[in-house]
């Protein structure tokens, strides 16, 4: 009986504590991204929990908050690191590295970023009202099942970001239900010398298991009202998410991200049309055989030249750093390609006044088929950058390549059907590059025949400049 009382006791006690401080004690956000069994050295392997307080000083909010990391055999290479913010720019990082067999603690490193580059390490001058502090770090043996006998250890660390609101970078909202957050990882870094200001390599531009993602977090649900400080968050074992997603859980967070990815999707459709479609139609328009084959080209090459300034815009609103390949990449193929129009008109205008190719014809066209291949492969380099899928990839691989072999054998016929057509124009297994005999005959773009050329035009018929036997080959 005495037992039975007791029971009930506590059960009338718990419940008390629950009605009366339910509201005031916050639940843990949780976040995890685990490895899969068979990849577990090949894949990021973090937990995150998050509690925030109200800090009556300074009438913002501090953030507690835990994280692990998991070093398989006990590896001493790369980093792991979270932060807050959906891009490098104004992220407030916290990045763990160290030697889990040495003697030492996990460094943890606070950080923060102007761009997409080498994160800095915190000053007080960069931190604006915010302060931080490292309750604790350490190594432990690892104590999940797949990692027993393999020598793993579990980096944890436990941080306070007082007044972490008034961070001066990303904004951090306690009422946003979908914060973004981010991750990144390295696995490979080897280090030097473990120190907070390490340099760090770059992690891989892939997402998910590859190098990077976001991740968001319902910051209202991790509020504690509590009048005291709270403990840290504890890490629940194996539970992914608790008040976190992948994705954003709100409306204005949905939008945002949506709105995000819908320009990153129309530059790369943009750029796809001027490099899959119109640049090639621009080269076929060419060697078609008909009297407007010049006109067509240059109309397709410029209608290709302004989608390339389309989608160079759309890129800079998205990222206005320059400081991938893929974007160092396009930036040069963009001068390149205005060079290459200009190159185009000249070589026009001075073949017209000499009737023969020069080194701006051949210029011109190695020129075009060096910047065609080149686009190509930056929109496979993009794609991968943006995070596709392996067979989106492999598709946009395969349609360049195809286009590739498609152009080549193209311009291989249109060659042999001329040579064949005029055989004398034909000497050592070269076609000449001079002006046509008299009969022969030669097209102009629209405006830019003098009245000699009309009168030739006029007396003769129009003929393609491969019938000529002296061919653009031009892109």
């Amino acid at each position: 009986m005495a037992i039975l009382q007791i029971q009930m006791l506590l059960l009338y006690t718990l419940t008390c504590l629950h009605v009366f401080l339910g509201p005031s004690v916050a639940e843990p956000v949780q976040y995890c991204k685990f490895a899969h069994d068979g990849h577990r050295d090949a894949e990021i392997n973090f937990c995150m929990g998050l509690v925030v307080h109200e800090n009556l000083t300074s009438s913002s909010h501090d953030l507690y908050l835990t994280m692990t990391h998991t070093r398989i055999n006990g590896s001493n290479r790369g980093w792991t690191a979270i932060g807050l913010g959906s891009t490098m720019a104004g992220a407030l990082m916290f990045i763990i590295y160290g030697d889990p067999t040495g003697h030492d603690a996990p460094i943890v490193s606070i950080r923060g970023a102007t761009g997409h580059h080498q994160p800095s390490l915190i000053t007080r001058s960069t931190i604006g009202g915010t302060d931080f502090s490292v309750l604790h770090a350490a190594w432990m043996p690892s104590e999940s099942s797949y990692a027993l006998d393999s020598n793993s250890y579990v980096a944890r660390i436990e941080v306070v970001c007082y007044s972490c609101t008034l961070w001066p970078g990303a904004a951090i909202s306690i009422t946003d239900n979908s914060q973004p957050w981010m991750w990144a990882w390295n696995p490979s870094q080897e280090f030097n010398v473990y120190t907070y200001d390490a340099h760090l390599t770059m992690h891989k531009h892939h997402a998910g298991a590859g190098g990077w993602g976001n991740f968001y977090v319902d910051m209202p649900l991790s509020i504690n009202h509590a009048p005291t400080a709270p403990s840290v968050p504890p890490i629940r074992p194996n539970i992914a998410a608790v008040g976190a997603s992948d994705t954003p859980n709100s409306v204005r967070g949905t939008l945002t991200v949506l709105a995000t990815s819908t320009v990153w999707h129309a530059h790369g459709l943009v750029m796809s049309v001027a490099f899959l479609l119109l640049f090639p139609a621009g080269v076929v328009a060419l060697r078609s055989g008909s009297g407007m084959s010049v006109k067509y080209h240059w109309v397709l090459q410029l209608a290709a030249l302004l989608t390339v300034g389309l989608g160079i815009m759309l890129g800079f609103f998205l990222r206005k750093s320059v400081n991938t390949p893929h974007q160092r990449i396009g930036i040069g193929i963009a001068v390149c390609l205005g060079i290459q129009g200009l190159l185009g008109w000249r070589h026009h205008v001075v073949f017209l006044r000499i009737r023969q190719r020069t080194w701006l014809s051949h210029t011109h066209v190695w020129l075009g088929r060096i910047l065609m291949v080149s686009g190509w492969s930056n929109l496979v380099i993009g794609m991968s950058l943006r995070r596709y899928s392996t067979l989106p990839i492999i598709v946009m691989g395969a349609t360049g390549c195809l286009e590739l072999l498609g152009l080549t054998f193209f311009v291989w016929w249109t060659y042999t059907r001329a040579v064949a057509r005029n055989p004398g124009a034909q000497e050592d297994g070269k076609v000449i590059s001079g002006w046509p005999k008299a009969d022969d005959g030669y097209f102009a773009v629209a405006d830019d025949e003098t009245e000699e050329d009309e009168e030739i035009k006029s007396n003769l018929r129009l003929v393609n400049e491969e019938d000529c036997g002296i061919p653009l080959k031009s892109l």
